[in-house]
Parts: structure tokens; C-alpha cells; sequence
């Protein structure tokens, strides 16, 4: 199949660099003279490995630019030294060795196995752990993967870099766009999502500065999870901010960046010709005349050939008042540009002995693509970390964040055209109709004036009219057109004012060898302020005194809602670690306890009718006014341990268990009991291992199983458990001369409502080979979600109430992850690295009550799921082509699809069930007629691949983001082109059905026979796709430069975003941003 390519321009240039305090009083020239003089030291160095001599090893003078790789003999010759310089040898897969210049002529060196790597410390629930003795599925992922990305919120940085951890990015792309987070697939009917720590406390990942962010971590499994007990049962993303250092000078670090960015996709409409032939061959097809105004295919070719100038023109016998438009717009040139945007960042960090420091600033003002229309996104960022030793047993340390953004964006408005996110195409925007009239005068109505008939200026009429230059180019539309330009400059905006101001204390005791105590304390204040401010405008038409006010955005209105959060959140836990026997066997036990609260409070005030539209004030309205409040919180507290045990850091186990309870369920059900165990095995440590150790240097074996309740269910409130009344305060009936308030009747709640539960068993290795060049992680686990809540039995329709929520419904998630990884330099200093991430899952429904006739659609508000079914299937019908004669369409019965006429050129459906006609039976798995399951739109074997390298202070690296696999069936006019006669197809859809071109791949266009558009085989896409992501090209000033400048480091880069697409998909949709 044909590989289509999108391109999007973004250009970044930024330089980053550090400033260590007092480094511009080292540089005196006295120093540097002293310093030259006194080196004239030789010293040859010869770098051995257990195997031999090492070629291209790296032998430098610390903190200097003098050195070089070693050659074919693993000898290298450094010259220019002076006693006290510290030699500095490093090796892909060793350990980095220092050694002094003492004056000696040569220094043998050999490398031992880098273990760093093992022993890397990761950060897990309520504490961190060596890697070597994870015993979960734990994903570790460095701060450095965001930066130098003109990226302005974590999810964008970590698409396709951790396996399984899916990133979608929510309000389609507009400026301040947030991303939304999975681990491992589909987890419950009901939603949930994995729980977001910060510095081990819940918040919104978007609002963190990725500037800021030191680590992350993603638990994946139950026993990695546990700890966090009800809100973790889809995983945990623990993001850890940056801290100051210990004995360190003060750093300052700043960046700064610029870039450039227009649309992935560029999707477009066919040209006014093609427009008015194939809208009247779907006319004709659709029992239809033909829908061109007489005389209008003659003004269109003649605009299209030059011609003629205007953009439309006026005939008083087709139309008494409007203009007739002759155009040939591109609109998706019209309403989308290449917008700059820009970022800063300024940190600074240090510490002494017992007092550490990390403050940051950040800035980013993102512009939007929209044209007409203000689409602004900025974020003020500003971050404090203090860390304080007062005793020896004693440390406090503090944290202060405020986030505050601002959004400006359209009117929301989907009637005209206007997604305040999704962007401004609409199904209905003819390419004859320009985004401005070409005439910048009107016709006004004179008694008497003689008749005009000027085809150079397109007016013909029958006399009473004079045309008049007014000099103003007004916005087409005519009240009868949408014109998305218009309503986004002149309709309204939608503003957002959100301030998140977080603070924490915290204090660390430790009264004796090996007991930590811990105890911290956080306090959120989140505010968010909504502005909505509707506005009327004028409509132009060709005759003054005919024009009227835009008839989708009257009457004018302010909408005004506040939403405010309180959070607050405690910790207390205890960890001991103790070791026996030389550290044959190594204890750590963890216990605490877990509080939290969160309250919202909204209000919302909305009037119509405003007096002075400019000043969008609720006292200066005259309509109809409205206001509503909401009060809400929930709650969480549990109590939690873990126990670590490893035998000679070989045989490693780990039990964790949280008693959690939870304000979303009823006193009787609101705790529960949530366990788990995993063990692993380092087999590499076992002495039958040891002849391999000289190429697979580490393997263990690991496995889990654990027990999490889910409380996240998001279309149920926070309190599910309660029957609660309808009301409405202005009921549709007058009763004594006013409409009085209602209250309904409650909805039904089962009496046994109580927690979904989640298990999860996991599997995997982690493994490392070639001096750990090579590395390696496998995981396959599965996921039961048991007792999910979903409409009960099938109950009689007597009982007058919609079936209550129920636990009655499992499913069961399979999956498995890899990432593999490559680091290497080769002799003459050439470093480069290769890292890819794959991963696959699928998800079946196992238990569902209510749906015995074993319906298959998921129409209805519930849904319908059957036992056996997989989550994401396509059901549709077989295709066999396109009929070439109605006469071969009139042998089949399709008519239960559409019941008119079949024809050449309509789709040809297989005959499943040798009945003798097509049908689509009851719908259900036992009787589905002629449809079966014809594909699956769960995305799978998604992958991320990193390349890069550096050599001489130049570097590359480039990122690739994808899905193996995945079937979507495209709807509406994006894909068929015409489902009404107002729909304006894509280029895509030209290759239709005619008489000449008999081959196509569409039916004959038209709009009454829906038949040809039901989900079938013939039109399943494929939206596997690859995506550029990332390309990065830097340049490191050298250091000997850059310390002349009071500056330790400088570097400057370009960098792409989403640069190339590789995907069979119809060109006018995204693959990446396909709804699930």
C-alpha cells in the first residue's frame, strides 16, 4: 500500500549553559601563564581489560579539553601535565577510573565491569531501592529526556519512551494542551487512570515544569503499586523534582528557545470545480436535480482562470439580495499558519555541608495555528526546594510551587464551526465561498437607477440599483453559510485564568543506625476562572439594508464559572534496614500511614443579551440568566508496609499490603485489604553462571502478583453510594404565572455497591550483555478487573427506574513490554546509542450480567458487552467490491441496508449466511445476519525508537514514535465526502465511482443511500503509523573557550517535532490522534 508523508516546519534554536559563582575570577592571566609553564609532563597510559588490550577508550586530563582514545594496543600518550592532574579513563560498559599525575612515565589501568548501572538507585513507593533489587515492573526514566524539547508539559516529552505507557494528547493540539496517561492498556468500563505523584504527592502532571522534573518512574505491576493502595490500580507515575546538592557551589543554569510550528496534517478540500461535478453526480445519484445556480460554472472557471477577479457576484433573477459565490478556497490555507512560540528557563542550585538549595523560574508562551482567531497559551512556573541537616539526626526541608497559566482561545461553538480545541474545519465549507467578499461596496436600492449588467464587475440587475465602493472587505457568509474566520475573529472568546500554589514541610528523623523516620505535610490551593463572552456580528449580504446578525452566535452572552480545590495531604512512615552475616541477608521493612482530602467548590453565573457587548458585565444584560454551585469533596486514608528481604543480593523478595478506605463507598464497604509479593532471582549470581559472565553479565528472573481496589470511576461521582434527587429550578410549565421547581424521584443504588478490584500477575527478566553495552527488560502480565460496576440484570420495565449500578461485569487485560538498549564508543572517540521500546496488549470481557441476548453494540448510554468479547472489536460487513451494473445490483437483496434502489457503483455486500439477502440480523453474537468481526481498533505493538550519537562536541539524536497495528473504520464527510448535499469532500475522496473510472475506490457519491457508508471491510484503514517525533542537532562550544567567558558549559541546538509520518491512513485524519 502507498506510504503517505505529513511535514510539519519547527525550528528550535536555544543555547543552555552554566555559571558556576566566581568562575570569571579563575581566569587572570598571571594563572593561566603559571599554569602553561608548569606543564610539561609525559605520561603514557596503556588501559587493559581482563581480555586483552581495549581500543577507544577515553583518556582525558580532568576538567580539560587534553586527551585522546586509545590505539589498536590500548596505549594512549597525554602530554602537557603537571603533578596533581587527575587522569580520567572511561569506557562504554566500565567504570570510570581516576588517576593522579604524580610525574611517573607511564600508568598501566585496568578497567573493571561498570556495575553503576545495577547500582543506580530508582525511586518506588514511599522510598527508593538499588535496581539490581527491584523485584516489580518499574520503568526509570531520567529527567534529560525533556529537556531541549519545546515541549511544555511532561506527556509530550515521554510518548514511545517508557513500553506501555500510552500518552494521549487531550484539546486536539491547541495552545496549552494537557496529556492524558495509561499503563498496560484497558483498565475498567468505568475509567480510571494511573495515580500522578509529585515529590510523593498527588498532583497534575501537566502543570510541572519539565525543567524541573530529576526522575521518573512508572509502576506498572500490582506489587510495584500496591503501596498506594486504592487510587494505584492502573499503575503510578512517580515524577521527582530537582534538589540541591551538597558542597556545591552555586550553579546557574539557563535556557532559553524559539520555535516554529504549523500542523502535522494538512488536509484539504477539493477545488470549486471538482466541488460543483461531484455535488451533482451525488444529486443526480440521490433522486436530485442538478444544485449549480445557472450561470455560476461560468464565473468559477473564468475565476479560476483569472479571468475574472472576484470571488463572487450578484444576479437579481437567482437571487434578490445575497451575492452568488464563484470562488476557490483552500480553507485549511485560510484558517491555520506557522505561529512561533518561546520558552525560558532560569535555575539555580547549591548547598554546603548541611544546608541544600534548587530555585526555578520558567516562562512559555505558546501561540496556536489558528489564523482569524487568539489561540495563546502562557505558563509562569516558580519552584523552591530547601533541605536542612540541623542535627545529625535530624533534617527538615520545605517546597513551594505556583504554577499560573493563561488561555486564549475562540469561542467555543461546534454549530459554526468553532472548536475552542479541536481546530476550525467544518464538513461544510464550500470552496466557491471565499473567507472575505472580493467586492468591498454594496448594492443600494434607488428607484428608478437604470439596469447594471457588467460581467467585469459581476453584477447583472434588472434596474433600482446603483453599486456603490465602500471600501470594506466583509466577511462572506450570508447567514447562510458557516465561515469559521469570521466566528473566530468577531464571535467571542473562551479565556482561563489557573493558579496552583502547592506547599510542603517535611521532616527526616534518624534516631539509630539503620531507621529512617519520615513525616510530610502538603497544602494545594487550585483555582481556575472560566470567561465565556459570546458575541454578535454582523452578516453582509450584496444589497445594503438586507444584512442581519450571524444567526449561531445570538444572542450574545457572558458565561462566568469558578472552580477552587483544597488538597491537603500527610504521610508518616518508618523505614529499618538491617543486614546480617556480612550482608548474607539484608532486611528493610517500611510501615506509615496515608491521609487526604480534596474539596471543590464551582460556581457558575451565565446571562444573555448583553447590552454592551465589550463590556461583558452580568449587570449590563437584559436576557434570561442562569447560575448553579456545586460542593464536593472526597477523602482517602490507609495504612501500609513493605517488607524487603534478599539473600547475598541473589534471592530477593518483597510483600507490600495497604488497608485503604475510601469516602466514594458506603460505611459498610469502605475498607478493604489490598496485598502483594514479588520475588526475583539474580541468576547471573550463581557460580554455574560465572563462564558466561565475559559477554551476559547480568540476568534476573522476576514475578508478581498482586490485589488493588479502584475507586476512580468517573462518570460516577463522588459519592455513588447515594440516591440522589433530580431537581430543576424553572420546570417548562407555567403554574399560577411562574414555572415552579421540581424534584425527581431517585435513582436506584444496589445495596451491595462496594469496590472494583484489580489483580495483576507479572512476569519478566531484566538483562545485560557485552560489558553492558547491550541491555535488556521483559515483562507479560495480566490484569483481571473484577466486579466493575455496570447496569445489573435485566430487570422488568414495570419497575419505572433505570436498572441500578451494580458489581457485575470482569475483564481481563494481557500484555507484554520490551525494551532493549545499545551504548558503545568506538576507538577514535565516536559514541552512539540505539534504544527501542515495544509493547502490545489486548483486553477481554470475561463476566457481564444484563445482557443475555448477547447483544454486541456499545450505542446505548451503558453500553453492551458480552462474555468473550474484545475490548476495541469492529463489527461490519464483507465486501465484494463495487456493483459495475444495475443489473448485477439488482441480483442481490440489500434492502434492509437501504431500501431504495441499488445501483453501478454502490457497494457489494457478501451473502454470510446463504439467505439470499444481506441483513444485519439482531445484532447479536448468536444472530448477527450477514455482519462478523472484521478488525480491532486497540492500538497495537506500539514502539519508540531512539538513534544517536556524538563526536567532537557535535551530537544527533532523533526519535521515532509509533503503532504496529491497528483497524479503524473512518466516518462522516472527512472520509466519504458527501453524507449531506452541505458536506464538502476531501482530496481524498475524488477516486469515486463513475462510469470512467470503474476501478475507484469509493461508491458513486451521494447522500441518500446510507447503505454504501456501513462499517465493512472494503473501507477498514489501517492506522499503523510511524512519527519523527524528535530530531535534535547540537553543538557544544569547546570548554576552553566557554571558561573564558565565566561559562563551564554552552551548547547550542535545532530540533524538530513531529517532522515526518509514515501511515496507509486516508490522508485528511491523524493516526495519532484517533479517538479510542
Amino acid at each position: 500500500m502507498l506510504k503517505k508523508t505529513k511535514l510539519i516546519s519547527l525550528i528550535l534554536l536555544s543555547g543552555a549553559f552554566v555559571v558556576p559563582a566566581g568562575a570569571s575570577a579563575e581566569t587572570a592571566p598571571f594563572k593561566q601563564e603559571t599554569n602553561i609553564s608548569q606543564q610539561n609532563g609525559k605520561v603514557t597510559c596503556v588501559v587493559e581489560d581482563p581480555f586483552g588490550p581495549v581500543i577507544g577508550a577515553s583518556v582525558v586530563v580532568k576538567g580539560t579539553t587534553n586527551g585522546n582514545v586509545t590505539d589498536m594496543d590500548g596505549k594512549v600518550v597525554l602530554e602537557n601535565l603537571k603533578k596533581g592532574d587527575i587522569i580520567q579513563i572511561s569506557y562504554i560498559g566500565y567504570a570510570t577510573q581516576e588517576i593522579t599525575y604524580t610525574g611517573q612515565p607511564s600508568i598501566p589501568v585496568t578497567l573493571k565491569e561498570d556495575t553503576q548501572a545495577l547500582q543506580e538507585v530508582v525511586v518506588v513507593g514511599y522510598g527508593t531501592q538499588k535496581k539490581e533489587n527491584l523485584t516489580g515492573a518499574v520503568a526509570a526514566v531520567a529527567g534529560d529526556v525533556l529537556e531541549n524539547r519545546p515541549i511544555t508539559n511532561v506527556g509530550q516529552g515521554l510518548q514511545g519512551v517508557v513500553p506501555n505507557l500510552n500518552v494521549t494528547m487531550s484539546k486536539g493540539g491547541a495552545p496549552g494542551s494537557s496529556s492524558d496517561f495509561n499503563i498496560r492498556g484497558n483498565n475498567s468500563i468505568n475509567g480510571g487512570s494511573p495515580l500522578v505523584l509529585v515529590d510523593n504527592v498527588q498532583m497534575d502532571a501537566n502543570l510541572v515544569n519539565p525543567e524541573d522534573i530529576a526522575s521518573i518512574s512508572v509502576l506498572k505491576d500490582a506489587a510495584s503499586a500496591a503501596i498506594y493502595g486504592a487510587r494505584a490500580a492502573y499503575g503510578v507515575i512517580l515524577i521527582t523534582t530537582k534538589k540541591g546538592k551538597s558542597e556545591q557551589k552555586p550553579q546557574i543554569s539557563v535556557s532559553a528557545s524559539g520555535y516554529w510550528q504549523s500542523p502535522a496534517l494538512r488536509m484539504h478540500n477539493i477545488n470549486s470545480l471538482e466541488y460543483l461535478e461531484m455535488r451533482d453526480i451525488a444529486a443526480a445519484n440521490s433522486g436530485m436535480s442538478s444544485l449549480i445556480t445557472p450561470g455560476q460554472l461560468d464565473y468559477v472557471k473564468k475565476y479560476m482562470d483569472g479571468s475574472y477577479k472576484y470571488s463572487e457576484y450578484f444576479d437579481q433573477s437567482q437571487d434578490q439580495s445575497r451575492w452568488i459565490y464563484c470562488g476557490n478556497t483552500d480553507w485549511f490555507n485560510e484558517l491555520y499558519k506557522t505561529s512561533f512560540s518561546q520558552q525560558y528557563n532560569v535555575n539555580i542550585s547549591g548547598g554546603d555541608s548541611k544546608t541544600t538549595y534548587y530555585g526555578s523560574v520558567g516562562f512559555a508562551d505558546q501561540n496556536g495555528i489558528l489564523k482569524t482567531a487568539d489561540d495563546n497559551y502562557k505558563k509562569f512556573n516558580a519552584t523552591l526546594n530547601l533541605s536542612s541537616q540541623l542535627t545529625k539526626w535530624l533534617q527538615v526541608s520545605a517546597k513551594i510551587a505556583d504554577n499560573y497559566s493563561t488561555e486564549d482561545h475562540p469561542i467555543t461553538n461546534s454549530t459554526a464551526g468553532i472548536d475552542a480545541y479541536g481546530g476550525m474545519l467544518k464538513n461544510d465549507l464550500s470552496p466557491l465561498m471565499p473567507v472575505r467578499f472580493g467586492h468591498t461596496g454594496s448594492l443600494f436600492y434607488i428607484p428608478g437607477a437604470a439596469a447594471i449588467n457588467d460581467s467585469n464587475l459581476g453584477i447583472q440587475t434588472s434596474g433600482d440599483y446603483i453599486y456603490k465602493e465602500e471600501g470594506i472587505n466583509n466577511y462572506s457568509g450570508q447567514n447562510g453559510n458557516t465561515n469559521p474566520a469570521a466566528v473566530g475573529d468577531l464571535g467571542g472568546y473562551t479565556k482561563y485564568k489557573i493558579n496552583d500554589l502547592w506547599l510542603t514541610g517535611a521532616v527526616k528523623i534518624t534516631p539509630l543506625e539503620g531507621l529512617v523516620i519520615n513525616a510530610d505535610y502538603t497544602y494545594n490551593i487550585y483555582s481556575k476562572n472560566a470567561s465565556e463572552v459570546q458575541r454578535t456580528f454582523t452578516d453582509y449580504t450584496a444589497v445594503a439594508g438586507t444584512e442581519a446578525l450571524y444567526g449561531w452566535t445570538k444572542p450574545s452572552y457572558a458565561n462566568y464559572t469558578t472552580n477552587e480545590d483544597y488538597y491537603y495531604a500527610f504521610n508518616a512512615f518508618a523505614e529499618y534496614s538491617k543486614s546480617f552475616l556480612e550482608n548474607t541477608h539484608n532486611f528493610k521493612i517500611m510501615a506509615g500511614y496515608n491521609q487526604e482530602k480534596k474539596s471543590n467548590k464551582k460556581y457558575n453565573a451565565k446571562r444573555t443579551n448583553l447590552i454592551v457587548e465589550d463590556i461583558p458585565d452580568l449587570d449590563l444584560a437584559t436576557g434570561e440568566q442562569s447560575m448553579s454551585s456545586e460542593d464536593t469533596y472526597w477523602a482517602i486514608n490507609g495504612f501500609f508496609f513493605r517488607f524487603n528481604y534478599n539473600y547475598k543480593q541473589r534471592y530477593l523478595l518483597e510483600v507490600n499490603g495497604r488497608y485503604d478506605g475510601s469516602s466514594k463507598f458506603a460505611k459498610d464497604h469502605r475498607y478493604a485489604f489490598f496485598p502483594s509479593v514479588s520475588a526475583a532471582w539474580r541468576i547471573s549470581e550463581e557460580n554455574f553462571w560465572q563462564p558466561l559472565k565475559g559477554w551476559w553479565n547480568d540476568m534476573k528472573i522476576r514475578g508478581s502478583y498482586g490485589s488493588l481496589g479502584n475507586q476512580v470511576m468517573d462518570d460516577l461521582g463522588n459519592f455513588p453510594y447515594l440516591a440522589t434527587y433530580g431537581t430543576n429550578s424553572s420546570y417548562n410549565y407555567l403554574i399560577n404565572g411562574s414555572k415552579p421547581v421540581i424534584v425527581k424521584a431517585p435513582g436506584l443504588v444496589a445495596p451491595d455497591f462496594t469496590w472494583e478490584t484489580v489483580t495483576q500477575m507479572d512476569f519478566g527478566f531484566d538483562a545485560s550483555f557485552l560489558n553492558n553495552r547491550l541491555t535488556g527488560t521483559f515483562d507479560w502480565y495480566r490484569r483481571n478487573t473484577k466486579d466493575m460496576l455496570v447496569a445489573g440484570a435485566t430487570l422488568p420495565a414495570t419497575l419505572g427506574a433505570s436498572v441500578p449500578k451494580s458489581n457485575s461485569a470482569d475483564m481481563k487485560t494481557i500484555g507484554w513490554e520490551l525494551s532493549l538498549g545499545w551504548n558503545d564508543r568506538l576507538e577514535n572517540g565516536f559514541s552512539y546509542w540505539v534504544k527501542g521500546v515495544l509493547s502490545d496488549y489486548q483486553a477481554t470481557i470475561t463476566k457481564y450480567a444484563g445482557n443475555d441476548a448477547g447483544f454486541y453494540s456499545q450505542s446505548d448510554g451503558d453500553g453492551k458487552y458480552y462474555v468473550g468479547q474484545k475490548i476495541g472489536e469492529i463489527w461490519g460487513y464483507h465486501s465484494n467490491g463495487l456493483f459495475q451494473s444495475d443489473d448485477e445490483a439488482a441480483t442481490i437483496d440489500q434492502s434492509e441496508l437501504y431500501a431504495g434502489k441499488w445501483g453501478a457503483g454502490d457497494v457489494k455486500y457478501e451473502d454470510l449466511d446463504n439467505d439470499g439477502k444481506i441483513t444485519k440480523g439482531e445484532e447479536t453474537i448468536y444472530n448477527p445476519g450477514d455482519k462478523s468481526i472484521i478488525g480491532n481498533k486497540t492500538p497495537r505493538y506500539q514502539f519508540g525508537i531512539t538513534v544517536g550519537f556524538d563526536y567532537k562536541n557535535f551530537d544527533f539524536e532523533m526519535f521515532w514514535q509509533g503503532t504496529g497495528k491497528r483497524d479503524y473504520m473512518l466516518s462522516g464527510a472527512q472520509f466519504w465526502g458527501f453524507t449531506s448535499q452541505w458536506d464538502v469532500p476531501y482530496t481524498p475522496a475524488l477516486d469515486y465511482w463513475t462510469e470512467t473510472n470503474t476501478d475507484a475506490y469509493f461508491p458513486r457519491p451521494g447522500w441518500q443511500n446510507g447503505g454504501n457508508r456501513v462499517t465493512s471491510d472494503r473501507y477498514l484503514q489501517s492506522a499503523a503509523y510511524g512519527r519523527l517525533k524528535n530530531l535534535t542537532v547540537g553543538y557544544t562550544i569547546p570548554k576552553n573557550l566557554t571558561t573564558k567567558w565565566g561559562i563551564s558549559r554552552l551548547r547550542l541546538y535545532v530540533t524538530g517535532e513531529n517532522l515526518l509520518t509514515i501511515t496507509p491512513l486516508n490522508d485528511a485524519f491523524d493516526p495519532e490522534t484517533l479517538e479510542e
